[in-house]
């Protein structure tokens, strides 16, 4: 069952993990975390549509948009935050000394994750700003991931361009292992930015903690998020 046009993954996140251990050593797979803001994007945003349709897993990333799920009986057995599911994959490349690459991020973010985890062979490439409309950036990028063919890549350059960017190499081919399209995850993880406590993501207000956090970046694309969201969400009900 579809809930907005998104057929979300039902399981529980130790079962997801199981599978993408699996999927390390295939052709390329990626899965995106639907939050409200992605909602929105996906009502106008082609590209990023498209991102989703080819996406392996689409994981509810959102406490906020959980119990609004569960209104509208999508089945999810719990929320998968892209952050979350991020440490976890990391500690298991830890195990297994994987080779990861890591789209974006600044070096000192890099540095960090290679003191935390040695045994893992970091691949590392950020592009520049505006990356996304230029095309042989974009190339570059993708005959960068490519190359390595590491078992698990992490696309840290925001959404939707890290989505879109992951369908392209998706299409294109010969890339390995899986990717995960989690933004900010390695900023929490590196401690550069700090994620809210465990209590307050469990009181599903880990959005107002990195409202507090970075105001100037965030405020007003929550509150346009906020105004949009409200409409999409009746609309679904109404055709439940």
């Amino acid at each position: 069952m579809k809930v907005f046009g998104i057929e979300f993954y039902r399981g529980r996140q130790r079962e997801l993990i199981d599978e993408l251990i699996k999927l390390s050593d295939a052709p390329f797979r990626y899965l995106v975390t639907a939050n409200v803001n992605h909602i929105v994007l996906l009502e106008h945003d082609e590209p990023f549509r498209e991102a989703y349709r080819h996406a392996g897993h689409r994981l509810c990333d959102s406490r906020v948009l959980y119990p609004v799920l569960q209104r509208l009986e999508a089945g999810i057995a719990e929320p998968i935050p892209g952050s979350t599911l991020t440490r976890a994959m990391m500690n298991i490349a830890q195990l297994r000394q994987w080779s990861v690459t890591i789209l974006g991020c600044e070096r000192d973010v890099i540095a960090t994750l290679k003191e935390n985890y040695p045994s893992v062979t970091f691949h590392h490439y950020n592009p520049p700003m505006g990356f996304i409309n230029d095309p042989q950036e974009v190339e570059r990028c993708i005959s960068f991931i490519q190359e390595q063919r590491s078992r698990m890549t992490v696309f840290s350059v925001g959404s939707p361009r890290q989505e879109i960017l992951a369908c392209e190499l998706f299409k294109r081919g010969g890339a390995t292992g899986i990717g995960l399209c989690t933004g900010a995850s390695l900023a929490f993880l590196s401690g550069k930015v700090k994620r809210a406590p465990v209590w307050v993501q469990r009181l599903s207000l880990e959005w107002l903690h990195r409202l507090c956090t970075e105001p100037r970046r965030l405020g007003r694309r929550y509150a346009v998020d906020a105004y949009r969201i409200l409409p999409i969400i009746a609309r679904q009900f109404r055709n439940r």
